[in-house]
């Protein structure tokens, strides 16, 4: 027994030693960030969100699904931050433009690249680039034709996950399901009761268990706690944006938090199955592994992006960040948020490094500002950071969390196949 304590305190001492930053005596040469878009209004109007809740939504200023003022503000303090961190390693010189942007063809995406070139390379033009064409593959692969896609591949997938029983992965989210409805409901109690669930016109629980392919091929997949999770995402943005909750308790950072949990829950199954990254995330995959390659001693195995640049920004969103992540087995925690969650602004770094040995190294990060500093605009600077973890590439990273570009080649290519 004292063998194994010993043991386990080791372990827990060794993994709380992993560094966040690389050794001083490593060279960044290139960065590749995959990002989701800034805080965006809801994509659902406050009428229909307030048929699940007992007190009235707040409205947004802009249309549904657009980039907010306040969301463009939050994605410049984080742009600031990429710059004065990536000065202080030596990778960005003063007055440096040498950044390369890419965008989706949504308005959200597009002003969060515009918006995050403010901080990021202020003072210089800042060029947005988009594909020629729209649906654009690096987002939205499985709507580009030829797609190779398989729906029933992809659902079996997601079953495969959940033993094939959707009701029952269900059930066992049922309490913070209740939870998020009590916030919705304003109960007093937990579960709410049944007179207070007679309250509101659509109640969580009217959501059908159904995990199946359409006539068309399409696939329907959803849930209680499945509904949760587009509900909780307009939470999480109106909050983020500073809009005032009137008539309602409890609307707070910690309380979102916890109702992320569910949504969190959602998304991972969605869209963080692997089979579902490798339909939708392959060319992204690719074409980040051929930018990372770029310059390197590795011969370029694809297309890479942004020519000479140092930094390369893909501006997407969500499910950009989370399929591509599901597809290369990448995990993260950063404080506010469910386990692996895409937070507004957030986005996976990818870094590449050359040792004193010559070898070059693969690190990667999730960075993500935490609700209140989305809320209350708060500056990035000083001790003031936004959450920074790091990423553990399966089968690749070593002890210091970097993995050997020869290994991240593989690794991806044997995803994408």
């Amino acid at each position: 027994m004292r063998t194994l304590l010993s043991f386990c305190l080791g372990l827990i001492g060794a993994l709380t030693a992993i560094p966040a930053v690389a050794a001083p005596s490593e060279h960044l040469e290139r960065v590749v960030i995959v990002m989701r878009h800034g805080v965006r209004s809801a994509m659902s109007s406050p009428e229909e969100l307030g048929r699940y809740s007992l007190k009235p939504w707040p409205h947004f200023a802009v249309p549904p699904g657009y980039l907010t003022e306040r969301g463009s503000k939050a994605v410049t303090l984080l742009g600031a931050w990429y710059r004065a961190h990536y000065h202080a390693a030596g990778l960005l010189a003063d007055g440096d433009c040498a950044v390369f942007y890419w965008a989706n063809h949504t308005q959200r995406t597009e002003a969060t690249a515009a918006a995050l070139a403010e901080g990021l390379t202020p003072g210089c033009r800042a060029i947005i680039h988009q594909s020629p064409a729209a649906p654009d593959p690096l987002f939205d692969a499985p709507l580009v034709r030829p797609a190779t896609l398989d729906p029933a591949r992809r659902l079996a997938a997601i079953s495969g996950r959940i033993g094939g029983d959707l009701a029952g992965w269900d059930r066992r989210l049922q309490p913070n399901t209740d939870r998020f409805e009590a916030l919705l409901l304003q109960c007093r109690a937990i579960p709410c009761t049944a007179q207070e669930r007679r309250r509101v016109a659509r109640r969580l629980g009217d959501t059908p268990v159904e995990m199946k392919l359409d006539g068309a091929g399409g696939m329907i997949l959803t849930s209680p706690a499945l509904q949760v999770a587009g509900i909780a995402e307009s939470l999480m943005m109106a909050y983020g944006d500073g809009l005032h909750f009137a008539g309602w308790r409890g609307v707070d950072a910690s309380t979102i938090e916890a109702a992320l949990t569910v949504h969190g829950a959602g998304i991972d199954l969605r869209t963080r199955t692997p089979e579902v990254g490798r339909q939708a995330s392959g060319t992204l995959a690719s074409r980040l592994l051929a930018t990372l390659q770029q310059g390197s001693d590795r011969a370029v195995t694809g297309e890479p992006i942004g020519g000479a640049d140092k930094i390369v920004v893909l501006s997407g969103h969500d499910g950009t960040v989370t399929m591509l992540a599901g597809l290369l087995g990448l995990n993260w925690q950063v404080p506010g948020y469910a386990a692996g969650q895409a937070a507004p602004g957030g986005g996976l770094v990818f870094e590449r490094w050359r040792r004193v040995s010559g070898e070059q190294v693969v690190r990667v990060r999730y960075v993500a500002q935490n609700l209140d500093q989305l809320r209350n605009l708060t500056p990035l600077e000083g001790n003031v950071a936004p959450g920074v973890a790091a990423v553990f590439v399966p089968g690749c990273s070593q002890a210091d969390m970097a993995c050997p570009l020869s290994q991240f080649t593989e690794h991806v290519l044997s995803a994408v196949r």
